[in-house]
């Protein structure tokens, strides 16, 4: 019976190179078992931990590191090098819940479901006149918009551009991406819009006057170009309305959640039936589902911005509205079987283009769910 601290450690000190004769034979013993030699071959893939090593910065080292001495009870530290650091981070983040996963697979009622692939860049293009036209990375094309403006399509980003000589008229554009579908828009302004999945953009063909108005549902990243006089505002499914100069923002509107405004830097005003609300930097605004009143808390943006920077951050979240994220980013459909389990809490910290599959085997305490596919319905035990 192996000690997974022990295990830890010795995974740990494997990336860092510093394995006695020893340790390397207690390690080699412990990867006779076919799943412990699969999970150490997921966790000593340099390319996940460089994964990690790119937002190093966005970790809380204290807390970390008091997982740490409570995971290592007074062993005696390390020195962090380069790969000490990856490999401390992995420690923290990963180690403890994929091994405890593995260990208990093979009791775990859970099924795992395959087949199911990650989004993709694609969206809608709606043109004034009705006419729709379908978007993806692998579509690069030019073409005159309706009211005389210019739009290209290039690597899975909508550039749109007004022909100052051939506007006639504003005409409104809209961009939807599906369930499991993302893009990226490049407003006349220069401003810069992420759409997750299952989002809408409404914009104009050129921005004129004294605003620049746009109109958003589901989940959207702004990154407003500054101009003092022209305020950039955000109308949110007819709930509220974010007005800025030049600042970048993250805004989660779908119909059936409590609608959200996390900003990143800069400030916003956000007017609410009325009433004013300025938020700052780390500041988020939260608005009940039902349009009950606004709430401001200063929150941890890395969380809600992370489905823009391409992977998922879960931390001790419901699993009920862990699944339903994935369920948007995947294109299936959850049911839950067994209400009691909604409320179990998971963290989740992983690229989004990983399988569904991978997904699920980084969720913790598996062995009181059961999770069954049909297909594209996903149920909930």
């Amino acid at each position: 019976m192996f000690d997974q601290i022990n295990i830890e450690t010795l995974i740990l000190k494997y990336l860092q190179g510093e394995l006695t004769e020893g340790e390397q034979r207690e390690l080699d013993e412990w990867l006779k078992d076919d799943r412990n030699k699969k999970l150490f071959s997921r966790l000593i893939n340099k390319q996940r931990i460089l994964v990690k090593m790119e937002r190093l910065d966005e970790y809380d080292w204290e807390k970390s590191w008091n997982v740490v001495e409570r995971k290592l009870h007074g062993r005696r530290k390390f020195f962090w090098k380069y790969w000490g650091i990856a490999a401390s981070l992995l420690g923290i983040v990963l180690l403890g819940t994929w091994m405890f996963m593995e260990r208990n697979e093979e009791n775990s009622p859970m099924v795992v479901i395959r087949g199911v692939e990650p989004g993709r860049v694609f969206a809608e293009l709606v043109l004034p006149g009705g006419k729709i036209v379908e978007l993806s990375k692998d579509s690069n094309n030019l073409f005159l918009g309706e009211g005389g403006n210019i739009l290209r399509n290039e690597n899975g980003v909508l550039f749109l551009t007004q022909d100052s000589v051939r506007l006639q008229k504003v005409d409104y554009n809209e961009i939807r991406t599906p369930r499991g579908g993302e893009y990226q828009v490049v407003l006349p302004d220069n401003s810069i819009v992420w759409l997750n999945a299952e989002s809408k953009l409404r914009f104009p063909s050129t921005f004129s006057g004294k605003e620049r108005k746009v109109f958003a549902s589901g989940e959207l990243y702004f990154q407003v170009a500054k101009d003092s006089l022209s305020p950039f505002r955000v109308e949110i499914e007819g709930l509220y309305e974010v007005e800025v100069l030049g600042t970048e923002f993250n805004v989660r509107a779908y119909s059936n959640l409590p609608s959200a405004t996390t900003l990143v830097n800069g400030r916003v005003l956000i007017r609410d039936k009325g009433a004013k609300v300025v938020l700052k930097a780390g500041e988020q605004a939260v608005k009940g589902k039902n349009g009950e009143g606004m709430v401001v808390r200063a929150v941890d943006v890395a969380p809600y911005i992370a489905w823009k920077q391409g992977y998922f951050l879960f931390e001790n979240e419901r699993l009920e509205d862990i699944l339903n994220e994935l369920a948007r980013w995947y294109n299936v459909n959850v049911f839950f079987e067994n209400s009691s389990v909604r409320e179990k809490r998971f963290s989740v910290d992983m690229p989004r283009h990983e399988s569904f599959k991978e997904v699920l085997h980084l969720i913790e305490q598996t062995r009181s769910i059961r999770i069954e596919i049909e297909g594209n319905n996903v149920f909930v035990k």
